[in-house]
């Protein structure tokens, strides 16, 4: 029996090492997946929950293997399991990043390893070594580079995932390789890319993996964390820094022609509550139907931006009775419009309009907007402030 070193002073056998590490990725797993049933029920929380699950399954089955080799069946599950849960972790990150998560991908891509390897119990148990070594790394550096795109690029901890998936990628990579050209059997494979070594690798990943994508799950969550928060994903509004220098080139304009200019911030009273009570996916299509109905309610030449935080910004080019009726338009159109058909919850807003004044820039007007936002939410939230008529309550 294969013993592993450590420092000289403790050897461990091949089940030993396999059980503990086992121990580690089970603990490590039913945190995340506790953490997911209590608090996360968005879609990347749950692949990446599936992932952990499958990677218990995992280790279980090398455990059962290295302490009974004459259960082959036991290397296909393994086998198949890890393929799958690399690709569920891919799957996450791109649910996470607001995309098609593709799981189907990864679940014919694990059950087909796992065929592979039940088919040939012959070649022992590295029977279809070669197209599990193949799938492992395809998924882990495709979850890398998933964790390094979208809303996830903006993440400190996706960055410390997609090192890690992309680490794990190259290793399965050049193990493969290895396989390829000398076998299992090798002095070379079985010294720096054996059972043992690639166990050692499984729990540094799974540590620091599961660190990162709990702290990822609860920024995912926080609909202020400004690492986190994709303006992209509202195609038709413009970023804050595009919508500062679209509204500084409009604001000039309007000097020049006369024209008066308004603009009108609304933002969800109590999304943070929101977000905690019903989870991310809520909240952000409660964000999603807050943009929905401003661009319905403003006129067609209105500018139309993020701010930054829990709204949305609109530089309309008329006057301020036209902008408060508007505003009144807005806050109809949130009443009428539950968020949710079936639960019927609707958007509480606070709106905000703010004249321009003549060669005012939009930092000076985003810094009164957001005076009058403080305003209204110390008044109680729901209600239209900047106007004669501010504090107008439904």
């Amino acid at each position: 029996m294969k013993h592993l070193m450590l420092g000289g002073l403790v050897q461990l056998d091949l089940p030993t090492l396999l059980v503990a590490s086992s121990l580690v990725v089970t603990i490590c797993g039913v945190i995340f997946v506790l953490g997911t049933v209590r608090q996360h029920h968005d879609v990347a929380s749950r692949l990446w929950s599936a992932a952990f699950t499958l990677g218990i399954l995992t280790m279980v089955s090398l455990a059962v293997w290295a302490a009974s080799p004459d259960l082959p069946v036991v290397i296909g599950v393994g086998n198949g399991a890890l393929a799958m849960s690399m690709g569920a972790i891919w799957a996450g990150n791109r649910a996470f990043n607001e995309r098609r998560s593709h799981v189907l991908i990864a679940v014919i891509g694990g059950l087909l390893v796992a065929v592979v390897t039940w088919a040939d119990p012959a070649a022992g148990s590295w029977a279809g070594g070669q197209l599990f070594l193949i799938a492992v790394s395809v998924f882990s550096l495709l979850a890398g580079a998933e964790a390094l795109t979208g809303r996830m690029r903006r993440s400190l901890n996706a960055l410390i995932l997609a090192v890690v998936m992309l680490g794990v990628g190259v290793f399965y990579a050049v193990r493969s390789v290895i396989f390829a050209i000398v076998g299992p059997d090798s002095a070379l494979f079985e010294e720096y890319f054996g059972t043992d070594i690639t166990t050692a690798v499984t729990i540094l990943f799974v540590i620091t993996a599961s660190t990162s994508m709990a702290v990822l799950r609860t920024e995912g969550s926080n609909p202020r964390a400004p690492r986190i928060l994709d303006t992209g994903r509202w195609e038709r509004f413009a970023s804050a820094e595009l919508f500062a220098t679209a509204i500084n080139d409009r604001l000039e304009r309007t000097v020049v022609n006369g024209e008066p200019s308004v603009l009108i911030r609304v933002e969800i009273d109590n999304l943070t509550e929101m977000n905690t009570a019903f989870g991310r996916t809520f909240s952000e299509s409660a964000m999603t139907l807050l943009g929905t109905i401003l661009r319905d309610r403003v006129s067609a030449s209105a500018v139309l931006g993020h701010s930054g935080g829990a709204g949305f910004d609109a530089l309309v080019f008329e006057n301020l009775d036209s902008a408060l009726d508007r505003a009144k338009s807005i806050r109809s159109g949130l009443i009428d419009t539950p968020i949710d058909s079936s639960q019927g919850l609707r958007i509480s807003a606070t709106i905000a309009l703010i004249v321009a004044e003549p060669g005012e820039t939009f930092t000076a007007l985003a810094e009164r907007a957001a005076q009058l936002m403080n305003e209204g939410r110390a008044a109680g939230g729901n209600v239209i402030v900047g106007h004669p008529e501010e504090y107008s309550r439904v």
